[in-house]
């Protein structure tokens, strides 16, 4: 198995399959992963008590307005390579991330799959949000607004350097995920 690259971020649309991916290179090639929605939750956690979508939308955003567009990313940066980022959501992690030299992977599946997912998960109270919820929640993180800070996955979805359907069967989306970034 040849690895081309030291450094890969993960972005997408909510349930899409970010950590799955990154949870097999880990697992396959010794990857370190860290994630950015687990750094915010304990942001929000210590500060609100709470790690609700909602909660950790406005953590997130104050914490990148406070320390920099992309201080998710760089401080992500400071663990050991070869390392994936998960859950890349600004311009500004995107942009920290290509700096330093990474591959950005971009992420999606349908939308009714991807709910069907986040309820399997059991996180906190997604489990309760209906269709038209989780679409509403979602909204908010697809563009927020134009500045690096902002929510923008749609936006860093157009930098991505590659991007994939999370349609197939488990280990079928994960060879075309392993392809796609050039590992064998």
């Amino acid at each position: 198995m040849k690895q081309l690259t030291q450094l890969i971020g993960i972005s997408g649309t909510l349930a899409s399959g970010k950590d799955t991916v990154a949870e097999f290179l880990v697992r396959d090639f010794g990857f370190t992963h860290t994630s950015t929605g687990d750094m915010v939750r304990k942001v929000a956690r210590a500060k609100y008590d709470s790690v609700e979508r909602p909660v950790l939308q406005k953590a997130a955003t104050e914490l990148r307005y406070k320390k920099g567009a992309g201080a998710l990313v760089l401080e992500a940066l400071k663990e050991p390579k070869p390392l994936v980022i998960t859950g890349i959501r600004t311009l500004g992690e995107a942009k920290a991330l290509k700096e330093a030299g990474g591959v950005l992977l971009f992420v999606d599946a349908p939308v009714e799959v991807r709910y069907e997912r986040m309820k399997s998960r059991l996180r906190d109270n997604e489990t309760m949000l209906t269709l038209e919820g989780f679409q509403e929640n979602e909204a908010k993180e697809l563009y927020a607004g134009p500045n690096d800070e902002d929510f923008n996955i749609r936006g860093v979805g157009e930098m991505a350097d590659i991007a994939i359907q999370n349609v197939l069967p488990l280990d079928d989306y994960i060879q075309l995920a392993y392809t796609k970034l050039g590992l064998k």
